[in-house]
C-alpha cells in the first residue's frame, strides 16, 4: 500500500516524474532515480519519507546527481 501513497505524493509534487513499479522479492522496496538506487528498504529496514524522495527527484531535475536517502521511517508493526 505504501508504494501507491508514495507514487501519489511524488506525482502531486513532481507531475512530470515517471513512476513505475515491479514486483520484487518479499519485503523489498527500492527507489531509483535516473537508474541510480537512492533507497533500499532491505538496507534501512523501513520506508523512505516522501519528502526525501521528492527532494532527491528535484535535485535530478536540476541536472544534479540524485542524493541517496540514508534514513527510513519507523518500520511499524511486523507480524511474524
Amino acid at each position: 500500500m505504501y508504494d501507491y501513497e508514495l507514487r501519489g505524493a511524488v506525482l502531486a509534487e513532481v507531475p512530470t516524474a515517471e513512476v513505475t513499479g515491479q514486483v520484487g522479492r518479499s519485503s523489498s522496496f527500492e527507489v531509483t532515480v535516473n537508474d541510480k538506487l537512492i533507497f533500499s528498504k532491505l538496507k534501512l529496514g523501513g520506508f523512505p519519507a516522501a519528502e526525501d524522495v521528492i527532494a532527491s527527484i528535484r535535485e535530478a531535475e536540476k541536472g544534479l546527481e540524485a542524493k541517496e536517502i540514508t534514513t527510513a521511517q519507523s518500520p511499524g508493526c511486523n507480524i511474524l
